[in-house]
Parts: C-alpha cells; sequence; structure tokens
C-alpha cells in the first residue's frame, strides 16, 4: 500500500550552482486555477560559540552575516519572515533561544532592520538545536499557508536532544512544516552532519553543505528560492534517470486527496528497478528515487516515492549511476520546469558510462514492471 507522509526526505546536494527550476502544475485534469502561495518561513540562526570559527581570515557569524544579507535581497516583500537565533545571549544555557522577529512580511523596511538584528548578534553559548526548532515550528503552525523552517548550524546539538527525533514529535503532532538545513563548515560523516540531515529527511527540506562563505550564501541562496517559488509548470520527465536525483523543495501541487511521500527500505540486493516496480505498482506514485546501501553512510537500499501533489527539483550527476536513480511514471507531470542541474558528460574513464559514452537514461514507457517486495 502506497503509504503517504506530509512531506518526502531531503536531496543529497551535488552542487550548490544548481539551477533550481520554477515550480510546476499537475496535469491537465488536475490544474488548478490559481497557484498555491508560497511558503511563509522562519530563519533559524546558529549564534553558539563556535561561530567564532575562522575561515580564511573571517569569523563564520560574519560570513553568515553577509549571506543573510543575500537572502534578503532575494526575499519578496509580501512574503512573511521570521527570525529566531540561539547561545547569543549566554553561556552553558540550553534556553538561550529568542524570537527576534515574529512571523511577517517583510514589507518595504524589514529587511533592514531584520539585518540590523543579525548584525548585532553576538555568538556566546551552547547548540540547542532541537528546541530552537521545535520553538521555530510553533511559531508557523498557525499559518494557514505552507510553513518552512531555514535553519543554518556549524555544529551538532549540544543540549542533550536529537533534532531527527523532534523533526519525528512533530511530525506526529500534526505540525505541518519543512526544514531547509544548512550544515555551514561541518564535517562529512560527522554526528552533526548526520543530525542536520535527518532534521531536513523527516520535514521533506533539503540538506545543503556550505564549506566556505561562497557555498554559505549559494544554499542560501537557493533555500531561499525553494521557499518563495510560486506554481508556474511541470515538466515531463524519463522512466529511468541514473545519476539523477528527484528531490522535494518543501512546497505541495494543489492537488485535491494526493499521496505526497513514502518511503520503504529495500531488501539486500534489490537495486533501482526495484524501486521503480514498488512506485508503478502503487496507483498514487507518479515519481521515485533510488538510493543504494550505504549510500549517505544509510546500512540499506532505500526507494522514495512521490504522488501527485509533489513538486520536485532534478539535479543530474547528483552520484554514481548506481548510487542514485530516479524516474517518472509516463505521463506525470512532478518535476519542475526549467534546467536541472548538469554537469559534463561522463566517460567510460569516469567508470560511470561505457566506451560509446555516457550511460543513457532509458525514455518513458508505459509498461509496468513486475511488482517487488516492499520492506519496512
Amino acid at each position: 500500500m502506497f503509504r503517504p507522509f506530509r512531506r518526502s526526505p531531503a536531496a543529497r546536494l551535488a552542487g550548490l550552482l544548481a539551477v533550481l527550476a520554477a515550480l510546476a502544475a499537475p496535469a491537465a485534469a488536475q490544474t488548478p486555477a490559481t497557484p498555491p502561495p508560497a511558503a511563509d518561513a522562519m530563519l533559524v540562526l546558529d549564534a553558539s560559540g563556535s561561530m567564532w570559527g575562522q575561515l580564511n581570515g573571517r569569523s563564520k557569524i560574519e560570513l553568515a552575516r553577509d549571506a543573510v544579507a543575500g537572502m534578503l535581497r532575494q526575499w519578496p516583500a509580501g512574503q512573511a519572515l521570521g527570525l529566531m537565533a540561539y547561545g547569543h545571549r549566554s553561556k552553558g544555557d540550553c534556553q538561550d533561544i529568542e524570537l527576534l522577529r515574529p512571523l511577517s512580511p517583510l514589507g518595504s523596511d524589514g529587511a533592514a532592520a531584520l539585518q540590523a538584528t543579525v548584525n548585532g548578534l553576538q555568538p556566546k553559548g551552547m547548540t540547542p538545536i532541537s528546541e530552537s526548532v521545535r520553538q521555530a515550528a510553533r511559531q508557523l503552525r498557525h499559518t494557514e499557508r505552507a510553513a518552512t523552517v531555514i535553519l543554518v548550524s556549524d555544529g551538532e546539538e549540544t543540549c542533550q536532544a536529537d533534532p531527527c527525533a523532534v523533526a519525528a514529535e512533530l511530525e506526529a503532532s500534526g505540525v505541518n512544516f519543512t526544514a531547509h538545513v544548512i550544515g555551514f563548515d561541518v564535517a562529512a560523516g560527522s554526528k552533526a552532519r548526520q543530525q542536520l540531515q535527518c532534521l531536513a529527511e523527516r520535514t521533506g527540506g533539503r540538506y545543503l553543505d556550505a564549506r566556505n562563505a561562497a557555498e554559505l550564501n549559494q544554499a542560501l541562496g537557493q533555500v531561499t528560492q525553494a521557499s518563495t517559488d510560486a506554481c508556474a509548470g511541470f515538466e515531463q520527465a524519463l522512466a529511468m534517470m541514473p545519476g539523477t536525483a528527484l528531490s522535494p523543495d518543501g512546497d505541495e501541487q494543489p492537488v485535491a486527496g494526493a499521496q505526497r511521500f513514502d518511503v520503504a527500505r529495500l531488501p539486500d540486493g534489490a537495486d533501482a528497478r526495484a524501486c521503480q516496480a514498488l512506485c508503478l505498482g502503487a496507483p498514487g506514485c507518479m515519481a521515485w528515487r533510488y538510493e543504494a546501501k550505504d549510500h549517505l553512510f544509510i546500512d540499506h537500499g532505500r526507494c522514495f516515492r512521490y504522488g501527485a501533489a509533489a513538486s520536485l527539483l532534478r539535479e543530474d550527476r547528483a552520484a554514481g549511476p548506481k548510487e542514485v536513480v530516479s524516474g517518472v511514471r509516463a505521463g506525470a507531470k512532478v518535476v519542475k520546469q526549467g534546467p536541472a542541474a548538469r554537469h559534463p558528460p561522463l566517460t567510460a574513464a569516469d567508470g560511470r558510462g561505457t566506451a560509446d559514452g555516457p550511460a543513457r537514461p532509458e525514455p518513458a514507457a508505459a509498461t509496468r514492471p513486475q511488482a517487488a517486495r516492499q520492506s519496512t
């Protein structure tokens, strides 16, 4: 049975210069009369003591201030944006979390005021990620629009809590929000990265790595666009796309009764074809993404399935063609129109193509492969 969650998991970031396409409209029979509103958002900034750490001669908090300035230049004046920070008032205090700007439209002078507040943050204390996200989600639960938390953090939770568990808790309690998470100077494979990535995945957002000032600016630009896009138009995609990741941007298509997201744990030995079969064997599934065992440090293969309400971004060459594979049901339109994040063609020397060039994706087909066993 196709079992929906409210949101889909976040995709792995393979290039911070990826071009985000516009949100799409569903197939003709389901096209809404008007596009859905863009999401209200709460920006949560890490102002713990570690943000005084240096990158190329500048502190991370300085770089974060600059990145927020770039974000605010993109933010629509009529769209609501709030600000929350933690660790900026005292040392050793896990309750040092402050709502600095309530959720409200940015307006004509809101950007300058918000920037001044960010510029005044002085990192001091702990990293209570979990409680900060919980409080941000509570601020957002009263909105009738889609809601997004944008979290920028440079380290792991230091207040004896689990951000991933908090995401599950909020989901179970009916708080409908998406968390886009930027790990700033976070080491690959670290506990901090695992926590931050899990938080994004459990809420259907994106996890982005930023290792320097340029990548932080680009990452905030990406999540800003994902949070401010309005519905434009869908495009069809291929049935089998090796190396390509289809991932949700946190928005939804307004398709009445549509199922949204399901994730299945795949048995050992199952490959992308098994994931495709799980999707095509469920009438509500419009697209899928396969992740092989050990991809992103997960000890089993996973199959993410998306329904007609999905709004997906496409990222080409997100990983090797056997590590990540995506596909779309014939005729389904759940992928944003516009250019994908593309890279030069692979060759046989890359170990991912053939002597005649890179592996070619298969065209969409109406045939349905034999269903694979779903493992939970």
